[in-house]
Formats: C-alpha cells, sequence, structure tokens
C-alpha cells in the first residue's frame, strides 16, 4: 500500500468522513483516493474557505474538523481563518505538505513556520511507514491541546510504499475531574457569604455538559443564572435566566449583574465583552472554575480559581452546600423573575426603521419569530452583531458559532456552508454584513454545488458600519466608509442562488414559507440606514 492510500484509509477508520478543501500537488492523490473509499471532499473555492468550514463543521459536530490544501500559497491563504480557528479553540487538523526538496521550488514555505505564526500546533510525517502513527499523533494533540493542528505530509512521500501501517488510534479528550473538599474550600466559604450571587455559564460549562448541575446550584443559592455569548441560551426557558452577561445584557439582566457581589464563572474566560471591559466584576468577589488553569485571571482578577470540569466541581459545590444545610433568601430572586416574565425585547430601543430600511434589532427579533426555532447560527463579525446577538436566538448554544475571534470579517459564510454540511437536517442561519459578503461572495458557489438549505442574511448598510461610526466619532466624513456595492440579490441569482431583497419589516414574513421547502441557497438582503448606530 502507498503513502496517499494508506492515509486516505486511515483518514475514515478515524471518522473522519468529511473533509474539506481544494486539490494540489500536496493532496490531490490521497484525495482522490479518499473520495473513492467513500469520503465526502467538500471542493472550496478558497482555502480560507476550507478552514472556516472546517472550524464549523467541528463546532457543530463535537468532531476534529478537517482540511486539506496543497503547499506553499495555498497554505499562506488558510492563515486568517486558521487563527480565528485556534483563538476559538476549534478541533481542525489542517493537511499540507513540504514541497520537493529543491531549494528553488516556486512554491516552497516552512510550514512550521506559518503554524507557529498562527498560534497553531505543527505534526509532520517523518518516514513513509510512520504515516498513520504521525496522523495518530496530530489528532491527538489537536484534541488535547484544544487547538488546530497543521500535519505536513511531503509531497515526496506520497508514492512511496507505506509498509504496514499501524492501525487508527482515537484520539481521547482529556478530562479534569472534581477538586478535593480541600480545594473546593475557601470558593465555597466565598459563595456561601455571598447575599446576590450570580452563576455564570461560558462555553466550557456548556462542552461539560454542566446545565443541569448549574440550575441545580442557582436554585441552592438562589442565584439568577447568566451565560457568556458563546454559551447564550444555554438556559432558555428557565425562570432565573438573565441572559448575556455584559455588554450585551438587557435591562434586567444588567440590573441583576450590576447589584450581584459574587459572580461564579463555570468554563467562562470573563473576557473584555464578558466583564464589560471590568466594569461588571469591579467590586464583586470572582471565582472562576476552568478545566484550564491557563485561563485563571487572564482578563479580569479571581478571588479563588477553581481548577475542574464544569459539571463535576458544580456537582461538588451542590453536595458540599447540601452538607451544610446551606439556604439562602430567596426574595431577590423572586424579583428577578417577576422582572423578566415582564420584559420585552423590544422596550430596550426606539425602533428607527425608516420608509425605505429597517432597524437591524427590530429585523433580528422578527426572524427569531418567523424562523424555525430549531435552527444553527453562525454569523460574520461586524457592527451589526450587535443589533443581532440579543435577539435571535438559537434553540442550544451548540447550534450558535461566531467567527468572530480574530476580528477579521469575510468568514462567516464559509462558516455557515460547513455548519449546514454538519446539519443536514435544520436550517442554517449565516449572518454577515455586506462588507463580509462581498470580501466571501465566491463562496457562495460551494453552497449551491452542494444544494445546502442555506438561508444566507445580508444586513446590508451599504457600508463598513464599524468605520462609519469611528469617522464620525472622529468629526471625520462618514461617506469614506460607502461602498457602492452590486445589488447582492442578483449576483446570488446569478450564482444559482434565490433572493429577496427586504426594505419593510413585514417582507421578512415571507420566510416562514420560504424556508420550509429549501433545496438550495435562499439570500435575503435586508437595508439597513448606516447612520442608525446601535453601539452608541
Amino acid at each position: 500500500m502507498r503513502v496517499y492510500e494508506a492515509f486516505a484509509a486511515a483518514l475514515l477508520e478515524h471518522n473522519a468522513d468529511t473533509v474539506f478543501g481544494l486539490m494540489g500537488d500536496a493532496n490531490l492523490l490521497y484525495v482522490c483516493d479518499y473520495s473513492e473509499r467513500g469520503g465526502r471532499f467538500v471542493p472550496a473555492v478558497h482555502e480560507a474557505g476550507s478552514v472556516s468550514m472546517a472550524d464549523a463543521w467541528s463546532r457543530m459536530t463535537g468532531r476534529v474538523g478537517v482540511a486539506s490544501v496543497t503547499h506553499g500559497p495555498a497554505v499562506t491563504n488558510t492563515v486568517t481563518a486558521l487563527v480565528e480557528a485556534v483563538r476559538s479553540h476549534s478541533h481542525v487538523l489542517l493537511l499540507s505538505g513540504d514541497t520537493p526538496r529543491e531549494p528553488t521550488y516556486l512554491q516552497r514555505l516552512d510550514l512550521s513556520a506559518v503554524a507557529a505564526a498562527a498560534g497553531a500546533g505543527y505534526e509532520k510525517v517523518y518516514r513513509p511507514e510512520s504515516v498513520v502513527r504521525d496522523l495518530n499523533r496530530a489528532l491527538q494533540r489537536v484534541v488535547a491541546e484544544d487547538r488546530p493542528v497543521l500535519l505536513d505530509l511531503p509531497v515526496g512521500y506520497l508514492r512511496k510504499d507505506a509498509g504496514t501501517p499501524q492501525p487508527a488510534v482515537r484520539a481521547v479528550r482529556p478530562h479534569a475531574g472534581a477538586p478535593t473538599e480541600e480545594e473546593l474550600g475557601d470558593a465555597l466559604g466565598l459563595i456561601a457569604a455571598a447575599n446576590r450571587p450570580v452563576v455564570l455559564a461560558g462555553r466550557g460549562a456548556v462542552l461539560s455538559g454542566a446545565r443541569d448541575e448549574l440550575i441545580a446550584l442557582s436554585e441552592r443559592l438562589a442565584a439568577p443564572l447568566a451565560t457568556s455569548l458563546l454559551a447564550r441560551d444555554y438556559f432558555r426557558g428557565h425562570p432565573s435566566n438573565i441572559g448575556i452577561c455584559g455588554n450585551l445584557s438587557h435591562s434586567v439582566a444588567g440590573s441583576a449583574i450590576g447589584e450581584a457581589d459574587c459572580i461564579i464563572a463555570f468554563g467562562a474566560s470573563l473576557n473584555v465583552f464578558t466583564s464589560f471591559e471590568g466594569e461588571i466584576t469591579a467590586g464583586k468577589k470572582i471565582v472562576q472554575v476552568d478545566a484550564d488553569p491557563g485561563a485563571f485571571g487572564s482578563y479580569t482578577r479571581v478571588d479563588e480559581a477553581v481548577a475542574g470540569d464544569a459539571k463535576a466541581v458544580a456537582a461538588a459545590m451542590n453536595a458540599a452546600l447540601d452538607a451544610v444545610g446551606h439556604r439562602p433568601a430567596t426574595g431577590r430572586l423572586r424579583g428577578i423573575q417577576q422582572a423578566l416574565t415582564e420584559h420585552r425585547p423590544a422596550d430596550e430601543f426606539a425602533d428607527r426603521s425608516a420608509a425605505d430600511t429597517v432597524d437591524v434589532r427590530t429585523a433580528a427579533i422578527r426572524l427569531d419569530e418567523v424562523l424555525p426555532e430549531k435552527r444553527v447560527v453562525v454569523n460574520d463579525i461586524g457592527r451589526f452583531v450587535a443589533g443581532v446577538w440579543p435577539y435571535l436566538h438559537v434553540a442550544d448554544p451548540g447550534d450558535f458559532a461566531s467567527m468572530g475571534a480574530f476580528g477579521s470579517i469575510g468568514l462567516g459564510l464559509a462558516g455557515a456552508i460547513g455548519a449546514a454540511i454538519a446539519r443536514p437536517g435544520d436550517l442554517t442561519v449565516a449572518l454577515v454584513g455586506d462588507g463580509g459578503f462581498m470580501m466571501s461572495l465566491a463562496e457562495l458557489t460551494t453552497a449551491v454545488r452542494q444544494r445546502l438549505p442555506l438561508l444566507v442574511v445580508v444586513l446590508d448598510d451599504g457600508a463598513y458600519g464599524a468605520e462609519h461610526f469611528k469617522l464620525v466619532h472622529h468629526g471625520l466624513d462618514p461617506a469614506y466608509s460607502f461602498n457602492p456595492w452590486p445589488e447582492p440579490v442578483p449576483i446570488a441569482q446569478a450564482i444559482g442562488a434565490r433572493g429577496m431583497t427586504v426594505r419593510k419589516l413585514a417582507e421578512l414574513d415571507a420566510l416562514t414559507d420560504i424556508v420550509a421547502d429549501l433545496d438550495g441557497p435562499f439570500l435575503v438582503d435586508i437595508k439597513l440606514d448606516p447612520d442608525v448606530n446601535v453601539l452608541a
């Protein structure tokens, strides 16, 4: 068996049944063999798109997403998407290969240096006969280190004899268990002494499956339940759920968090958004629980740090509180719950829809009403997200992916394509600004070719929205941020998709019927007024 055949077979043994990428000299042999063996190869338009697809696919499935590209410029094309995956701690294996051993070869590149610059791990196939062992090691590192790894399979090895390959070995995720009673002691003392605590869940709590334990803890402490953005809607439907903590909090949540004297954070980094640049955490006792000790105090000071799995630590805290008969006052929580029942999202802002534009917040509320409750939401990044995130919900935080950890526009559409492939039974909604859409426009052809039931929502203010706001803030002409793009819907139709332009809120109601039977991507271009700044 040759190396490319052994490698293709090993990918499938690892249950890597989908690979995203572009073919070239470094990968075409094993990509074709992989497809012949029954694997699904999804050809992207751009190498960055293939990494974003693998990234979102991994977030939706909980498995390692695989992207395969050729060498040289193909690898440099992936860098922005690779950094996004690194910053998101995504499980992505990027496959490439060293060029032929010729110092003047046109596409030569130091792959290890590229991986290091992006913050990814680097592994290589050292000998033809070690190809499966080296793949095993790369996949184990992806899972163990919670970050992407670039695996270098040199092109010169592909047609060599692989000998008798070792079997594929399943990657195992390290598990941090519950701390000892002694390790919990100081944190429990601080928690038990709090009069107005808040229980906060981050993405780490979601991955741990800690929902029931955290709800039980909130009941023992009479504490409201909050989440970070990436754990959004984790407690949806629970009477104590106050939603997102931070700069996206609604008024009831803002009051509850503002008057709190203790925040108990599980699997949340407490970054500048969750802590509102430190305003929320100031003057409060902070208990941070995380499986990664390196997370403690990264963004804000911590009074007590507890290393361990969120689910196991919360269960241990519940048992300890029961053992001492802890009984908190419940009046404050009942008041918060009553305020939540009376809260209406539209009361948070004044609708600034106009004759031919829609307020992005009003549009998000209507989308939340007309789209199926069970949906996957993937967003690009831009000013529009602040007007969408608080109002367009998901049934579970695992149905949401934000392609914005690196702050780069243009990755969301490819991410949504990967999510749609991962979750073929659900409607996937891509939320993109007009600038990010134009940057990634060509990737829409991938959704057309794959006949994906993908709803692409373009929040279109005809400008680079964040820059528009900053130009106004600096007293400069905001017209410099305007972009006279071609109309998105005719472009989508020329590519083979369908679409509609929305200038009136009521026009969104048609989506209920449209998404009920999608056999390909549908683009909704919602016209916004660039002068309506939801961040102000």
